[in-house]
């Protein structure tokens, strides 16, 4: 690691300046790794069907009845396919990296772009959804591959793959920064975009699934893995070279990318939210509407917001329109959604305010209102997002939802949306952060309380999204009518307990200066 990383890294860690925080964050450090660990030993450690390992007759077809590892197997190269587009997806929503400081506070420094592509690979396992897949993806080829071999050279091969997609991905999301700085490059990406959209309606509507993951590459991956458990150099070896090769490579060409990108001067489009004249807004009728308009317009300008907004509701959707879901599945959805809106702006969310939070604190009027407006805002973005994934997956379903089905999907919808913007709100009020949702990889929290914040909102709404799905297989209405009810009056309680701490001045003051000047 270069002098520059170890020095940005060093003034990250300095600037954790509590000792509890320092403990957990080396402590998710820790249990991240151990999750992936003991998941793939304790995987690999079942004990495959009887039947199977005897050899006895018919044991092959008794071992498709009876063991699950070779489903499981078959899933793979799918599971792998979606790792890919994670990682392209990432970075290019990201704005191209994961910044471990604001570039607004090193636009000072010579920061050279191999420095920020190191940092911005070393961050990549706080991207949550990426170690989510990475975590199962383990788990299942430490289940699924078997062999004398198994699962040390399997995993090897898996984890070649791993970083020649996280290369790849980051070295894609740059190009598609530096091309977007120019007219004719955003006309392009909007056009593949356009395409790319197209493509996903083509697939669904033609059933064109099946063949295309037949030929995916990631089906040569998993021969790579199976040659490796056994101990057939000549199928894995040759393999695991190339990705290993295509990792480098990729990491060179984000070098190169980031750099160019970087030094590629924009013209007047690239940045027209931020520069371009705005017409004074017409006054709304009342303050708490005035409030609203002005957080609308915050969230709207906001670069790296709207696009956040766009992958959001899009990558989703688009999923659930190629692989044509169940309504089970589909109660899983607002979860992931949800979630994912929060982690925009709502665990911080009167950073949409940035330093004119000072100018709002000193309007006449009911200090709730502004905690109303953001509770508002953290409310339509996620509802809105959550609409749009279920409406499109439930289209492409096959057929209409049985009651039990449609109430565990609109439970887990209204449920997840409460819990999320509860949790948001006692966040922005307990833990606020300066940050301006500026830049184009500006995020609304430091990367290690981003990935703390991710984790929490993960794992409850999961949970929950679990009990809906679960809840769907049943005849009965009353299992998800009481868990939704207990959703949503848990979320009420802590949206009042929050309003009771807003109330509070030296609350309001230490958000408010907070948000405004760190």
């Amino acid at each position: 690691m270069s002098g520059q990383s170890r020095a940005l890294l060093a003034l990250r860690w300095r600037m954790v300046r509590r000792p509890g925080v320092r403990v957990g964050m080396l402590l998710l450090l820790l249990l991240a790794l151990a999750v992936l660990v003991l998941g793939a030993l304790a995987a690999a450690a079942v004990p495959l069907d009887l039947a199977v390992l005897a050899g006895t007759p018919g044991a092959a077809e008794l071992g498709n009845m009876a063991d699950p590892t070779g489903e499981v197997a078959v899933l793979l190269p799918t599971a792998m396919l979606a790792f890919l587009a994670t990682s392209m997806i990432g970075p290019i929503a990201a704005g191209g990296s994961y910044e471990l400081l604001p570039a607004s506070q090193l636009v000072a420094f010579p920061v050279r772009p191999r420095t920020a592509v190191r940092l911005s690979l070393l961050l990549t396992p706080l991207n949550i959804a990426w170690y989510l897949q990475l975590v199962l993806l383990t788990w299942a080829t430490a289940y699924a591959i078997r062999g004398p071999y198994a699962p040390g050279l399997p995993l090897l091969v898996l984890f070649s793959y791993v970083l020649a997609c996280t290369g790849i991905g980051q070295s894609l999301a740059w190009l598609v920064v530096g091309f977007r700085k120019r007219v004719a490059g955003r006309v392009v990406t909007r056009l593949v975009m356009v395409a790319l959209v197209v493509a996903v309606v083509v697939i669904a509507r033609e059933d064109l699934v099946p063949g295309l993951l037949d030929s995916s590459p990631t089906v040569k991956v998993l021969g790579a893995m199976l040659g490796a458990a056994v101990g057939q150099p000549g199928v894995w070896v040759g393999r695991t070279v190339i990705m290993v090769l295509a990792a480098a490579a990729g990491y060179a060409l984000t070098v190169r990318a980031a750099g160019w990108a970087l030094r590629r001067p924009g013209d007047r489009g690239s940045d027209a939210h931020a520069s371009a004249p705005l017409t004074r807004r017409e006054l709304r009728r009342t303050p708490y509407a005035q409030l609203l308009s002005i957080d609308r317009a915050s969230i709207w300008r906001s670069a790296p917001l709207r696009r956040g907004l766009f992958v959001l509701g899009g990558l989703p959707a688009a999923a659930g329109l190629i692989a044509g879901l169940s309504w089970q599945s589909i109660a899983l959805l607002p979860p992931l959604v949800a979630s994912g809106a929060a982690l925009l702006f709502g665990v911080n969310v009167f950073c949409l305010d940035g330093p004119g939070s000072v100018w709002i604190a000193t309007l006449p009027g009911y200090p709730s209102l502004a905690l109303r407006a953001k509770r508002r805002m953290v409310l339509e973005v996620s509802g809105a997002a959550v609409l749009v994934v279920v409406v499109l997956c439930g289209l492409r379903a096959g057929r209409a939802p049985t009651v039990t089905e449609l109430v565990c999907v609109l439970g887990s919808s209204v449920g997840c949306v409460a819990l999320v913007s509860a949790i948001s709100m006692r966040l922005s009020v307990t833990r606020p952060h300066r940050a301006d949702l500026q830049g184009p990889r500006d995020t609304p929290a430091p990367p290690g309380s981003m990935a703390l914040y991710s984790l929490r909102l993960a794992t409850l709404t999961t949970l929950l999204g679990v009990l809906f799905s679960l809840a769907s297989y049943s005849n009965s209405i009353v299992a998800p009518v009481l868990i939704t009810v207990g959703t949503v009056l848990f979320a009420t309680w802590s949206m009042r307990r929050t309003e009771r701490e807003w109330s509070r001045p030296e609350t309001r003051a230490r958000v408010v200066s907070t948000v405004s000047a760190g």
